[in-house]
């Protein structure tokens, strides 16, 4: 049996990113400080949000596209924060994992030269907080 899924999706202001090349890890992090009594063994632990690291993704480079990589060159320049999403394919699913967040800002963007004639786009994004995340349907 053959499953076909539509890969993974990258939306940027409810645009697809175009040909997505690679993505990185969604990765997300609580902050914890640590008070240590000086009196006794006693160790109090202040927690803190919930923080997303930046994610990196590379897109297939047409500058002439108003979508794709478009939008996300247009977010880095204006420096505007836009809303994001990560679709992730599950196999098995007809909508995979959404993962979304209200704003966020593009903090990197670089041009890569391919050897064989294809010119990727690299984007850092910025994410604020934790995503809102929809199950696989």
């Amino acid at each position: 049996m053959a499953i076909n899924t539509t890969g993974h999706i990258v939306r940027v202001n409810s645009v697809d990113a175009g040909d997505l090349q690679s993505i990185g890890n969604i990765k997300q992090k609580r902050a914890i400080k640590d008070y240590d009594a000086v009196n006794n063994e006693t160790v109090v632990q202040a927690i803190g949000k919930i923080k997303t690291d930046p994610i990196s993704i590379s897109v297939l480079y047409d500058p002439a596209s108003a979508t794709g990589a478009g939008e996300l060159e247009a977010a880095f320049k204006a420096g505007a924060q836009v809303p994001f999403e990560i679709e992730l394919s599950d196999i098995g699913t007809t909508n995979g994992t959404k993962f979304t967040w209200d704003k966020a800002s593009v903090s990197d963007f670089e041009i890569n030269p391919e050897e064989d004639g294809f010119v990727l786009a690299s984007f850092t994004v910025t994410l604020p907080g934790k995503p809102t995340v929809t199950a696989a349907a």
